[in-house]
């Protein structure tokens, strides 16, 4: 409704021509606006090219990767995003490819059973299936917590970030313990 308001309160110097007299709580808030909003008139456009002038101030296409310092928050965040994708990825890979094969997915793993691996390579191999998945699921619940309005300090989110890194180690090993 305000964005409603102040558009429609954006006239140019014709549609101010009456004065308006208004009452009631808004009042000065519509007045404030009406009265000091400019008009909705294009500017005119430089001659010089907006890519030109970004090359010649020499400023950088975007803010990317390689002018920040890497911090806890936008790492856990960057993996958050990966793990998800990737997690995507394997589950849609994994489920469409044991359709297509010929035999049952019992078949397969009594196949990898076979294969007599020593149990250093098959705790490493669980581990590293565990970790992307409770990884993702502890930090969603910090990004729960973080959606009912809590854990926004500075000093909170660096807690909590590597209370998840911590906790997503731990719980992956026992997961692939089990």
């Amino acid at each position: 409704m305000a964005l409603i308001l102040r558009i429609a309160s954006r006239g140019c110097s014709f549609a101010h021509t009456k004065p308006i007299s208004l009452q009631g709580p808004f009042a000065t808030q519509w007045m404030r606006v009406s009265t000091t909003s400019s008009c909705l008139a294009l500017k005119p456009q430089s001659a010089e090219d907006f890519w030109a002038k970004n090359k010649r101030l020499r400023r950088p296409v975007s803010p990317h990767l390689t002018i920040y310092k890497p911090q806890i928050t936008s790492m856990l965040s960057l993996t958050h995003r990966a793990t998800g994708i990737a997690l995507s990825i394997v589950m849609s890979g994994f489920s469409i490819g044991m359709l297509a094969l010929p035999n049952s997915y019992p078949f397969y793993l009594d196949l990898i059973q076979s294969m007599q691996f020593g149990g250093f390579i098959i705790f490493g191999a669980k581990f590293a299936l565990a970790l992307p998945f409770i990884y993702h699921l502890n930090n969603g619940i910090r990004h729960l917590v973080w959606d009912l309005g809590y854990g926004f300090t500075l000093r909170t989110l660096y807690k909590t970030g590597y209370f998840v890194m911590i906790l997503s180690v731990l719980m992956a090993g026992g997961v692939a313990a089990l």
